[in-house]
Order: structure tokens, then C-alpha cells, then sequence
């Protein structure tokens, strides 16, 4: 495979870097009104870098002190394969607004991101440490996930993306939102096609008004098929959907039943019933209060 080395869209930055650039950022967002010196040109450009810079190593969700996030950024026409560059395993690959490119991913790697890229075809055949890869706002985007490396796939904002895995096994859950055109293949099953998206959602939801932008939906497989169903809060927040949900509460009640029946067993075989039936009733003394509750002695009551 042909590689093209370009300075100026591949970077590797510390945690450090990021938040001492981020120094720069805070005098554009305090002087809102433009009363100090504003930066221009060259530096202009670099201030804004890193404010996207920051915000992308927001969304990386870790606190690791030698974290670093290798950017692939603006690459144009671009075929690289991306391996042995990355020496620090708890690097976060990151690309963004990449274009007509295509991507080998061999790299030992703690997650990967992919923003705002398009035409872009991705191959991912290296270790990713998270098992997660996070996509959003690209378009006509291929993703081909080439082992059992990626647990979880999350596509947001997405247009025309196209997935295959090499086989079913390697399909775990895709988590997506905001996405028109989805298509899923496995390698090992020719002419095989899946085809989802929130078009697709709305006629098998038909009684919501469903929200491009707010409903999440989950693509895996169930019971050997492959199934795309829409995620639902439980009422301690826990994601789950209507499925698993009424699957869950028919299984609890079926466990108490089969509880209950273990300890009445057990019990039983220890010479101990639960419940009244065939107990003996404790006899009332004469002078004790009868038990229908009238309140007199039961010697002048029911006893007569």
C-alpha cells in the first residue's frame, strides 16, 4: 500500500499541550467585547486550532496524565496506513475533516474518533484498548472493522455510511442517533445487506413522533438476528429497550416463583410448611378474650 507523509495534517499532543493552548483560547472567550489586542493572521489560525484542539480532548473521557491524542486532521486524497508511528498505547487516534482518504489502522490504540470526515474509507485492523470507536458528522464514510477489536460503535450525525464486519461474531452494538442511510455487511456472507436508519426507524415507530437528533437506537444481534431497536431510560436511568425491558420483568417473576418453590422444598424436607393449611390451632382458655372479637370472655361467648 502506497503512504503519503504530510506534516501538516498528522499531530501527537500531551494532555499538557492541549490544556496549555487552551490558555490562548480563554483570553478570545473573556474579552468578548474585543478590548485587547486581537491576534491576526498566522496566529489568528492557530488560536482557533486550538480551541477545536480543546474541544476535541473534551470528548476523549480520560484523565490520564500521559494520555496523547494523535490528530489526522484536513488529510485530502490521502492513502495511509497509520502502525507503528504510535508507540504510546494510551494514544486517542483522532480524525477530522478528512477527505477522500483511505485508512489503515494497525496501531496499538486506547480509542478512535472520527469527526466531520467524507468519502473516507477506514480498515481497522489493529488493537483498540476500549473497544470503541465514535463517529459523528461525516458523510459517504466506509468503516471496516477487520477483527472482534470494536465492542461498541457509536455513529451520530451521520449520513451514507457503509459498515462491514468480517463476520457476525464481530458484531457487538452499534449506538447511533441522527443517521439517514446506514448499510451493515459481513465479509463472509456475500450479497448479505442490512439497511437501517431514522427513515427506517419512523415506520417501525410509527405511534411516536420520533427526534432525529434525540432518539438513540441500537443495531445488533438477537437471537441470531440482526436487529435494530430503539433505546428506552428505565426509570433508574439504566438504557435498555421495550424488549429486553418486558423480557427482564417476565424472567423476575419467573425467578421468585422458582424461589419460592426452592425454599417451600426445602423446607418440606426438613418437616417445615409454610402457610396455615393443616396447622394446629392454639386452644382459647375460658377466661380469655374470645377471638371472633366481640370483646367479651370466650367462656360467654362462643364458647357456649
Amino acid at each position: 500500500m502506497s503512504t503519503t507523509n504530510d506534516a501538516n495534517t498528522t499531530s501527537t499532543k500531551t494532555k499538557e499541550q492541549i490544556e496549555q493552548e487552551a490558555i490562548a483560547d480563554s483570553v478570545i472567550t473573556a474579552d468578548a467585547n474585543k478590548s485587547l489586542p486581537q491576534p491576526k493572521g498566522e496566529e489568528s489560525i492557530k488560536m482557533k486550532e486550538s480551541l477545536e484542539d480543546k474541544k476535541a480532548d473534551a470528548n476523549l473521557g480520560s484523565g490520564a496524565k500521559d494520555q496523547e491524542v494523535f490528530f489526522v486532521k484536513d488529510s485530502n486524497g490521502e492513502t495511509k496506513e497509520i502502525g507503528k508511528e504510535i508507540t504510546n498505547h494510551k494514544t486517542t487516534l483522532y480524525f477530522k475533516g478528512c477527505k477522500d482518504g483511505v485508512f489503515t489502522i494497525s496501531a496499538r490504540v486506547t480509542k478512535i474518533m472520527i469527526e466531520a470526515c467524507q468519502r473516507c474509507t477506514f480498515d481497522f485492523k489493529g488493537r483498540i484498548f476500549t473497544n470503541t470507536i465514535e463517529a459523528w458528522k461525516t458523510v459517504d464514510c466506509k468503516v471496516n472493522i477487520l477483527n472482534d477489536q470494536v465492542k461498541t460503535l457509536q455513529v451520530d450525525m451521520t449520513s451514507r455510511m457503509s459498515i462491514t464486519f468480517d463476520t457476525r461474531d464481530s458484531l457487538h452494538s452499534i449506538i447511533w442517533s441522527g443517521v439517514n442511510d446506514m448499510k451493515l455487511y459481513f465479509s463472509d456472507e456475500a450479497g448479505f445487506e442490512h439497511h437501517t436508519g431514522f427513515e427506517q426507524m419512523k415506520a417501525v415507530y410509527p405511534e411516536q413522533e420520533l427526534s432525529f437528533t434525540v432518539d438513540q437506537f441500537t443495531t445488533r444481534i438477537v437471537k441470531g438476528v440482526l436487529t435494530t431497536e430503539q433505546i428506552i431510560r428505565l426509570a433508574n436511568g439504566y438504557p435498555s429497550t421495550e424488549r429486553e425491558a418486558s423480557e427482564f420483568d417476565a424472567n423476575e417473576e419467573l425467578n421468585k416463583k422458582r424461589a419460592e418453590e426452592f425454599i417451600r422444598k426445602r423446607l418440606a424436607e426438613n418437616g417445615i410448611s409454610l402457610g396455615t393449611a393443616g396447622m394446629k390451632k392454639p386452644e382459647v382458655g375460658r377466661n380469655d378474650a374470645c377471638p371472633c372479637g366481640s370483646g367479651k370472655k370466650y367462656k360467654k361467648c362462643c364458647s357456649k
